[in-house]
């Protein structure tokens, strides 16, 4: 559990903590699983020692590769570098993976190193897609949603696989164009519920629910399904946020009322005032006064 909130610490300071020198272009990356795939970023700085990170889906926080500028040499994790590479140039600092597997999906953050401080990109989440070798299958619902702001949404997973339920597990997640994608782990409002069939596989369903929707919650959400270790994605949920109008209440009402009724006493008595300043003045040749504009 320390670990945990470890990794969230480190993970919110990593998104925090953008620099303004680093981009990240692409939030949501897919690729099929066994084909190569590059996770792109651009660095103005080239003086100083740059890294990649990797959060994994299952809440582990990994150190990728370091590359130091003055010696020109990368340094991989034992994890990754038989088939990791960085492309790099005075901009860009580019990861490329030689044949993705299913334990490469995560986010990748490409930072860069000041002396004790590490600057990182908003991150790209690499989704890996591809047939399963045991026949797993998942089924996500709705396709799409459209939903008034304050309301809230249901969404529904279902996995049938050969593996055990104690093996299975469930996570969600978020994709939004104004956003980095997000993971969203098991909450007070998900539910896992298993059960085994006539032939011997195993069923899952799995419901998440969402209230009191606002415009940040805009996107699509992926079903991310754990099953004996290799990993398979919904096809997805689009939630469109529709916009309300504001309702006024009734003391904004009343207040707006007694304003417009108040601006037109006052015109009419003003209109008055100056009708009797003309007759008064008529035989001293002295009119109304006259606003100007400018």
């Amino acid at each position: 559990m320390t670990m945990f909130f470890v990794n969230i610490l480190l993970l919110w300071t990593l998104r925090v903590a953008q620099f303004s020198s680093i981009s990240q272009p692409v939030s949501f990356q897919t690729a099929k699983l066994g084909d190569p795939v590059t996770v792109r970023c651009h660095i103005k700085s080239e003086q100083n020692k740059r890294v990649w990170y990797k959060f994994t889906t299952w809440r582990r926080l990994q150190l990728v590769v370091t590359f130091n500028p003055r010696y020109n040499s990368s340094i991989f994790d034992f994890t990754f570098y038989q088939r990791f590479s960085v492309n790099l140039n005075r901009i860009n600092n580019h990861l490329s993976i030689s044949k993705t597997t299913w334990e490469d999906a995560g986010t990748y953050f490409c930072g860069v190193m000041y002396l004790n401080d590490v600057q990182f990109g908003s991150g790209t989440f690499l989704m890996v897609e591809g047939a399963n070798m045991i026949s797993d299958s998942v089924v996500q619902q709705p396709e799409s949603l459209s939903v008034q702001s304050e309301g809230s949404v249901a969404l529904s997973c279902s996995v049938t696989t050969h593996c055990e339920a104690k093996h299975i597990s469930v996570m969600w997640l978020k994709n939004s164009p104004h956003s980095a994608a997000q993971i969203i782990y098991p909450s007070g409002y998900t539910n896992l519920s298993c059960g085994r069939t006539e032939r011997g596989e195993t069923t899952c369903v799995n419901h998440f629910s969402i209230r009191k929707l606002s415009h940040h919650d805009d996107g699509t959400y992926h079903c991310v399904v754990t099953s004996c270790g290799s990993m398979l994605f919904g096809s997805g949920t689009r939630i469109n946020i529709d916009k309300q109008q504001p309702e006024l209440s009734p003391a904004v009402v009343t207040l707006m009322i007694s304003n417009i009724i108040l601006v037109v006493v006052t015109f009419v008595l003003l209109w008055k005032l100056c009708t009797s300043w003309r007759k008064d003045a008529a035989g001293a040749n002295v009119g109304c006064p006259e606003v100007h504009q400018r």
